[in-house]
């Protein structure tokens, strides 16, 4: 394997653009002799002559064009590849694993990254669904960077921090009488029949429902579970059930639900888990996005 230094080629274009050494060498803050040693060296190394010499200065050999056209894409794929590697350490570019969960995908999530990105054009998002569980063995895998749900168990190796409050909606069929109030509380719904989401991992949102509403007025009537917000709302447009959903799904526009806010419910947090220790660079760049954004954008659920 041929040793192409990168300081050996960017000489010998100067050389080649020059077409006098001497003139090259000024031009590169260098003495003569060190110039043409090394492109002496390169003509060795490489096993061709580079340039043949004229009453004015140097041209190019047949194999010197060939390599000129060459060194340029190998001095501009070296001087990117710096660029992106202390891009990188500096957060500024990179891909940024991120993993959701339920309905945050629906809200503040999406706003939130593509904020960063503005400030990082650089930086590459890869997302992926996953559950809480799924999302904190992959970020100790490393495979993930940072996840996004609403409820996080205390975990020693990983961080939790809370983004944002949302309210609580309720989803109802569109000829639901509970349409006619001009408020709907908690003991509204406390009897309609119920679709409760997400029926795995539990504990999770369903139990907090569950809870919320006994708190209320006794057993909720539980007629149906579903695996993710979009079935729960598929449940309310067919089988004429309610759903308790934060409002970031009321972004979800399936035809026959209808979305009123629960006005005495408690709001659902929203936050991100991320390694606690050796946490990556590109999510510290990230947090740090965070502590800079106006409060304004964190309020996303005002009405």
């Amino acid at each position: 394997m041929i040793p192409l230094d990168v300081r050996q080629l960017e000489c010998f274009i100067a050389v080649a653009e020059e077409r006098h050494v001497g003139h090259a060498a000024a031009r590169l803050h260098m003495t003569q002799p060190p110039l043409t040693r090394r492109i002496s060296r390169l003509e060795r190394e490489i096993g061709a002559q580079l340039f043949v010499r004229t009453l004015t200065g140097v041209e190019l050999t047949a194999a010197g064009l060939v390599l000129l056209d060459r060194a340029y894409r190998i001095v501009a794929l070296a001087e990117n590849t710096l660029e992106r590697v202390r891009l990188a350490d500096a957060g500024e570019a990179g891909a940024l694993a991120v993993g959701y969960f339920g309905s945050t995908i629906f809200g503040l999530v999406p706003r939130l990254l593509r904020l960063f990105l503005d400030t990082r054009p650089e930086v590459r998002i890869v997302i992926e669904r996953a559950t809480r569980d799924m999302q904190a063995q992959a970020i100790r895998d490393g495979r993930m960077h940072i996840g996004f749900s609403r409820q996080y168990p205390a975990e020693p190796d990983l961080a939790v921090r809370n983004i944002a409050s949302e309210p609580l909606y309720v989803a109802l069929p569109e000829t639901h009488p509970l349409l006619s109030k001009q408020k709907v509380l908690l003991a509204d719904i406390q009897n309609e029949p119920l679709v409760l989401f997400p029926s795995a991992p539990r504990p999770g949102f369903a139990d907090e429902v569950v809870q919320l509403l006994m708190r209320t007025g006794g057993e909720p009537r539980i007629e149906a579970e579903a695996s993710d917000v979009v079935t729960a709302l598929a449940y309310v447009a067919i089988a004429q059930l309610c759903a308790v959903v934060p409002r970031s799904a009321s972004n979800i526009a399936l035809p026959g639900v209808v979305y009123v806010p629960l006005a005495d419910a408690p709001p659902e947090s929203l936050s991100c888990i991320y390694r606690a220790i050796e946490t990556p660079t590109l999510v510290r760049a990230f947090l740090d996005h965070l502590d800079l954004l106006d409060p304004a954008t964190l309020d996303l659920y005002e009405d």
